[in-house]
Formats: structure tokens, sequence, C-alpha cells
């Protein structure tokens, strides 16, 4: 009876394991070359206000902030995001975003934790938010497989909004013009080529987690800008840095802000399927055997 027993819980523990050595792969991470293969397409319908001000100051006090910060509401999203699932130092984020459209501008709230708020550790170090979007890369994918161009992508430009906090940057509530950089099929143009479009103000909470307020005029007459401007999907991808330099970070599989008129359903794959594949069969077997051990005590 005893073996019985250890092959129930053998099953039990090999099932439980399939979903937890998936969850990397289904959440957060966004899979090599084209992440659309991996899992699918997720969109996301703005809150629409016409007339919608926002005092920039980092902290959410606006009403549709408030009445929108529910997930299953139109503009807001929990969105995973995870490094490298062969990093070292591999995490997941989940970051709790907000998008508003006024008449003028794109307003959007992002909120995560972070256990080390203003990384006091001196050089690069920092964390820091970015945005990617997509401006006319016909496979525009949120892994860029040659580092930020777009050649294996079929060429074109994408807009990056960059924001970064050390120890040394300004106070809670301080608002302030973000990198607004833009790279294309051989990577980065030169920053000087478009003006600083994008307005962030941040509050944090010490070592537990930050929160942005961004600003942007949907239509700023740059060619190096995405314009928004059209009833169409506008692809893009999210990166957050941790206590990072350069590439030490997680980014997002790819989102598209649906300004369509259509309303669309978010598709988003299961489990890895190739874990999942094979720890299934060994549950299946091991339940097998947990069977036929069953009979043989009997």
């Amino acid at each position: 009876m005893k073996i019985v027993k250890n092959y129930y819980l053998l099953s039990i523990l090999s099932i439980s394991l399939c979903f937890l050595i998936s969850i990397p792969s289904t959440l957060g991470f966004w899979g090599y070359g084209d992440c659309t293969n991996y899992h699918g397409l997720t969109y996301i319908k703005p809150y629409l206000e016409d007339n919608a001000v926002i005092n920039l100051d980092g902290v959410p006090s606006e009403s549709f902030w408030t009445e929108h910060s529910d997930s299953t509401k139109n503009g807001s999203l929990i969105i995973p995001l995870a490094s490298k699932i062969t990093e070292t130092e591999f995490f997941i984020v989940y970051l709790d975003i907000v998008f508003v459209l006024s008449e003028e501008y794109l307003y959007i709230l992002c909120s995560w934790e972070d256990n080390t708020t203003r990384p006091d550790l001196g050089g690069n170090y920092y964390d820091g938010l970015y945005f990617c979007w997509n401006i006319n890369v016909p496979n525009f994918s949120a892994y860029f497989l040659g580092g930020m161009d777009t050649n294996e992508m079929g060429g074109g430009d994408v807009d990056c909004w960059d924001w970064r906090i050390m120890s040394s940057s300004p106070p809670n509530g301080t608002s302030n013009y973000c990198d607004d950089l833009c790279f294309g099929t051989y990577g980065w143009y030169d920053p000087f080529l478009e003006s600083e479009n994008v307005k962030v103000a941040y509050t944090y909470k010490a070592n537990s987690s930050y929160t942005l307020e961004i600003e942007r005029k949907l239509v700023t007459g740059e060619d190096y800008d995405v314009q928004i401007n059209k009833s169409q999907l506008y692809l893009f991808n999210i990166g957050i840095m941790q206590d990072g330099t350069h590439e030490d970070h997680a980014i997002s599989w790819t989102y598209a802000l649906d300004l369509r008129n259509e309303e669309q359903t978010a598709i988003i794959f299961g489990p890895n399927p190739i874990i999942f594949t094979l720890i299934m069969i060994l549950s299946i077997v091991t339940i097998i055997k947990c069977i036929r051990g069953k009979k043989k005590v009997i």
C-alpha cells in the first residue's frame, strides 16, 4: 500500500511541476524570433475621455485612473515581463498599466513592485522602464535577434521611450522628459534628429514599488515618432530595468494598442508546449504504474 501511495504522490508532484516549470514561459517569457508564435497577440482597448486633463506628478489621483484601475475594464491590463530564462538572475515582474486617450494626448499609468528602489550601486546601475512602439516594421516582435535594430524583422523604425532612475535622480513627484529615441534597420539614429516629446512623472515607495504617469501628444509631426492618429493597431513591447545595466532587464511580449472600431479578444496560448507535453507523458506513465501497483497490492 505504501508503494501505491508513493505513486499517487509522484503523480501529483509531476503535474504540479508541469505548471510550475511552464509559468516563466507562459506568463513572462517572450520567446525567440517572432514572439507571437509562442503566445499570440494581446489587444488593449484604451479608455476614451476626450477632455481628460492630468496633473503630471506621479500620483494617480485623476478620476479616470481610479475608475479604470480594474484590469477587466477598457484600457487596463496586467502585463508580465521576464528576463531570459537562461540568465542566472532570472526574474519576472508584473506591470499594472492603464491607457487613456483624450482628443490630443495619450496618457499611460504604470506601476510595479521593486524591493530595491533608486538603486545606490554606483556606475550605470539603475531602475527604469521603456516602451518600444512600432512605426513601420513589417514583422515587429518583442525579441530583437541582432540587438536594437530591425534588420531581422524586415527593416523599418521603432520609437523608443526610455525612463531611468538612479540614487542621484530627482525626488518623488518630479516630472521631466524621458529619452525619446528611435532605432531602425541598422541600429540607433542620432538622438538630436528628434525632440523629446514624452513627459514622465514618478513616485516610489522605498524598496516597494514605482508609479509612473506618462503623457505624450498623439501627433508630434516627427518622422522618428509613432503617430497615433489612425484607427489601427499600434504594436509595442515594454522593458523594466531592475538594478541593471543596458541589457539586464525583463521584457514583455508584443501587445497591441487597439484603436480600431471592432472588438477583439486577447489571444494568449497556454504553457510551453514542449515542456508541457514531456511532463504530461511522465505524469500519465506514473498514473498507469500507480494503477498497476494498486492491483498487485490487492
